[in-house]
C-alpha cells in the first residue's frame, strides 16, 4: 500500500512539474526574443521552482530519480544540451539535505525558488563560458539577464508557492 501510494505521489508530482515546463515555454513564447543580447532577457523557471519545491517532499533516493527524470525531460525536450539540466536537476535534489525544509512559509519559499533560479543561472553560464558556448560579458549578463530572471521568478514563486500548497502530499 505505501509502496503505491510512493509511486502515485511520484507520477503526480512528474506530472505538475511537466505542465509547469509547458508553462514555461508558454510564457517565453509571449515575450519578445532578445536576438542581438543588448536588452533585458528574462527567463520563466515555473518548472524548477515546483520542482525544487517537490522535491523537498520525496523521500530517499527515489528524490533523485525523480530529479533525473525530470532533468532529462527538460533536457531532451527544452533545451540543446543533454547532460547540463540532469545535473543541475540532481544538483539541487542533492543540496536540499543541507536545508532541512519541512514546512516553508511563504517568504521562505520565495527566498528558496529565487536562489534556486539564481545558482541554476549562474551554473549554466559558468558551464557555457567555460565550455566557450558563449562570450557574453559577465556585467552584461549580471545586467540584463540574470537580474531581471530572478526578480521575475520571485514574483511568480508566489504562485508557485500557492499551487505548491494545494498539490503536495505528505509521505506517512
Amino acid at each position: 500500500m505505501k509502496s503505491r501510494l510512493r509511486d502515485s505521489i511520484f507520477f503526480k508530482f512528474f506530472i505538475i512539474v511537466l505542465i509547469c515546463f509547458v508553462i514555461d515555454s508558454t510564457i517565453s513564447f509571449f515575450m519578445p526574443y532578445n536576438y542581438t543580447k543588448t536588452g533585458i532577457f528574462i527567463v520563466p523557471c515555473i518548472g524548477l521552482m515546483m520542482f525544487a519545491l517537490l522535491v523537498n517532499t520525496i523521500k530517499g533516493e527515489e528524490s533523485y530519480l525523480f530529479a533525473a527524470l525530470c532533468g532529462l525531460y527538460y533536457s531532451v525536450v527544452y533545451s540543446n544540451s543533454l547532460a547540463i539540466y540532469i545535473l543541475v536537476y540532481l544538483i539541487i535534489t542533492f543540496s536540499r539535505t543541507f536545508f532541512k525544509l519541512e514546512k516553508l512559509t511563504i517568504i521562505e519559499a520565495v527566498l528558496y525558488c529565487g536562489s534556486t533560479v539564481l545558482l541554476q543561472e549562474i551554473m549554466l553560464y559558468w558551464i557555457m563560458w567555460i565550455t566557450n558556448i558563449t562570450r557574453y560579458p559577465v556585467m552584461s549578463f549580471l545586467i540584463m539577464r540574470l537580474l531581471p530572471t530572478v526578480c521575475f521568478n520571485m514574483i511568480l514563486s508566489i504562485v508557485v508557492y500557492w499551487v505548491y500548497n494545494k498539490v503536495k502530499v505528505e509521505e506517512e
